[in-house]
């Protein structure tokens, strides 16, 4: 068996896009009998809501799709980048932040959205557009990050099922 494939996504205050992405991609692993190879986790690059659930909000769009959202924030600590062999900021700002963390670490650091099949092919950690905050919207802006972030995982899914 392949060693444990540890992925973290990352947010700004963990209870919205990362905590519903690790969610997502957990249930598609799931489906397809491939949990027990993956670690998954997320984190915020702020401290705002440390130990809080996710928001409310993120988890009845989650649950309206079947996916279960059930994490308490954290914030990314510089631990994680040798706990993890990938790591998934939702946008630019959390890219430049791991970036500027990473510090030569040997760990890569992809967004969210170079998944997503509906961005370009071309495009890679600064062009792929972000996943946004959902946090200021109503209902809609958590149903339209849903729908962004299962087509992604739905993607990235696929890609480490290549890689087994």
């Amino acid at each position: 068996m392949d060693s444990l494939r540890r992925i973290l996504f990352v947010c700004s205050g963990n209870i919205c896009r990362s905590p519903l992405a690790e969610a997502v991609l957990r249930h598609k692993l799931a489906q397809r009998g491939l949990e027990e190879r993956f670690a998954l986790d997320s984190a915020g690059t702020v401290s705002d809501h440390l130990g809080q659930q996710s928001d409310p909000r993120m988890r009845r769009t989650a649950a309206a799709h079947g996916v279960t959202v059930d994490h308490r924030a954290r914030r990314v600590v510089v631990a994680d980048f040798d706990a993890f062999d990938l790591i998934i900021g939702m946008d630019d700002w959390h890219i430049s932040t791991l970036e500027s963390m990473k510090d030569g670490r040997d760990v890569e650091v992809r967004k969210m959205r170079e998944f997503d099949p509906e961005v370009t092919e071309d495009a890679d950690v600064w062009t792929a557009p972000d996943v946004p905050d959902p946090w200021y919207g109503g209902m809609r802006g958590f149903e339209e990050v849903f729908e962004m972030i299962d087509r992604s995982c739905e993607v990235l899914v696929r890609q480490l099922e290549e890689q087994l």
